[in-house]
């Protein structure tokens, strides 16, 4: 059952307390459900022009689209920002891949060994502590004989081409070269799909952009150039079945179209395999998140479970699809053309559980949920004390740095109106986390229980969109015979107060609220609200 509560503010006069996290990229969550849990995690890049004026920056939300932890790296390039099943933290950056502990200090790094080059498509850590890696090698070819190359694809290439090949790397965990498997031994030229090759002179052969360690202790590897998945024999390096692609071995069913330019293939409790299909803009083929139920000596693929944001756009580049403990899935959807979705979450039904658009047509290459993490953010608290007729706020000590909103950089702040206060502090190497937000709401009693503090981590409710424009939609968590909501601006004012009884979903209008920060209500559990 839904509500309209209308909100009568034209009478009203609100001092606006716009939130910009430092420079940060700016974003909307436009879709909102209490079945968004945990933390996402992203590190959002602009695509083509405009590129270098945007930061690269790793970010951890929460359920609710919170900014929780982030890290510029000014002027390079870093990605595949993830956790591992050992809680270790992998990205990377020039030509290594990192490895972060909790507190977000770097601990290791691994590169390629015997003379492979560096590939930081992905990296994955095995049961055993071993690193699984992709990596290169370049290989002179006579590819005279092939007409692949040019804008048509009519051309022939070089008789001395400089062909990249992918090659996967197995180190132990004191990075000993235990595995390794080069593709240009098993695959001939012609398995390529010409579609990706324009110069002859330098081929992007392979394009390796995934390894997964499968439950039968060998590999499945992704080739995007190849439209193909491939899962190698890691005890004598044949390969045991190639689906998709020129060579496929497989009868798709249900999936006529089968899958171009792929992304993220992963092996799923369930025994399925999901990949990101990017599809192709000519002929249309949309990009899609898709299950396949494998039977790997009938050699068939049957497409069980498949979405796709939009019928009419596919992605040219990055992506990834991950099932989530409770079945549903996350999408990240790389360049999408004519959209700027960066990912959603959604049901087995397709239904959203959460989403979230940047505003500058910034992409990710991968993201992911963690529902639980294995260790503590230990985010810091603000808290409130006084001193004669003075109010301080204090983030804390033990901190290198600190910024609040106010634009001071000191452990406490001296609150001389009512307001929101938030802070981040330094975490790690060059990161810096979030206190949840205070809000101060009366000066003769600062620190009493009208003051407001975020909670960030209720389940008692779920708000969206948020950022909001127009209408926002709470709903209930649960069965609540009465709930008191109470809406207030970001300086403790309280704009709408009202009982609702045996209520599952509320909307309230908030068009004629001014842009910036407001804090909901219910039954004494408070959610920040962004008023675009």
């Amino acid at each position: 059952m839904k509500l309209r509560l209308q909100l009568f503010l034209s009478l009203l006069f609100f001092v606006q307390c716009i939130c910009r996290a430092q420079s940060l990229p700016t974003y909307s969550i436009t879709a909102l459900d209490p079945q968004s849990t945990g933390y996402y995690f992203l590190v959002p890049i602009k695509i083509g022009p405009g590129a270098a004026s945007i930061v690269n920056t790793q970010m951890i939300l929460d359920h609710a689209g919170n900014m929780v932890y982030y890290k510029k790296f000014p002027g390079v390039n870093t990605g595949d920002f993830k956790m591992h099943a050992n809680g270790l933290m992998s990205y990377s950056r020039q030509q290594k891949f990192y490895l972060m502990d909790s507190t977000f200090t770097i601990i290791d790094s691994v590169i390629p060994k015997n003379g492979v080059l560096f590939d930081g498509h992905d990296i994955q850590i095995l049961p055993n502590g071993h690193f699984v890696i992709l990596g290169l090698e370049n290989v002179t070819m006579n590819l005279s004989s092939y007409n692949y190359f040019g804008l048509n694809h009519t051309n022939p290439g070089s008789t001395t081409a400089t062909v990249k090949c992918g090659v996967i790397q197995e180190q132990d965990a004191a990075k000993n070269v235990v595995f390794e498997w080069h593709s240009k031994d098993y695959y001939n030229f012609s398995d390529v799909d010409p579609f990706f090759l324009n110069s002859p002179n330098n081929v992007d052969w392979t394009h390796f952009n995934a390894v997964e360690y499968d439950a039968d202790g060998n590999y499945l590897i992704s080739l995007r150039h190849f439209n193909e998945i491939t899962k190698i024999k890691r005890s004598d390096s044949s390969i045991m079945w190639r689906l998709g692609g020129n060579a496929n071995q497989f009868t798709f069913i249900n999936d006529a179209q089968q899958f171009k330019g792929q992304h993220d293939i992963r092996r799923i409790a369930n025994g399925n395999i999901t990949i990101y299909d990017n599809g192709r803009s000519s002929p249309l083929h949309p990009a899609t998140g898709k299950e396949y139920q494998l039977n790997e000596t009938a050699l068939t693929a049957n497409l069980v479970w498949s979405y796709t944001e939009n019928n009419s756009t596919n992605s040219n580049s990055l992506g990834n699809h991950q099932r989530l403990p409770n079945g549903n899935s996350l999408l990240n959807y790389g360049t999408l053309n004519n959209l700027n979705h960066v990912f959603n979450v959604v049901k087995p039904t397709g239904a959203k559980v959460f989403e979230i658009v940047f505003t500058d047509t910034l992409r990710s290459y991968r993201s992911f949920n963690y529902p639980i993490l294995p260790w503590d953010l230990k985010r810091p608290v603000i808290n409130c004390a006084t001193s004669g007729t003075q109010t301080l706020l204090d983030a804390g000590s033990g901190h290198t740095s600190y910024l609040w909103n106010t634009g001071a950089t000191t452990q406490t702040i001296l609150a001389t109106n009512t307001g929101t206060f938030s802070v981040f502090v330094s975490k790690g190497q060059g990161g810096f986390i979030s206190a949840p937000t205070f809000t101060l709401t009366n000066l003769s009693n600062p620190c009493g229980t009208n003051s407001i503090k975020e909670n960030l981590h209720a389940a008692a409710f779920n708000i969206f969109p948020n950022p909001v424009n127009d209408l926002l939609t709470i709903n209930f968590i649960g069965q609540h015979t009465k709930v008191l909501v109470t809406l207030y601006n970001c300086f403790g004012m309280m704009i709408h107060s009202e009982e609702l009884y045996n209520k599952e979903t509320v909307e309230i209008s908030t068009s004629l609220l001014p842009a910036g920060i407001y804090f909901l209500n219910v039954n004494g559990i408070t959610k920040k609200i962004i008023k675009d």
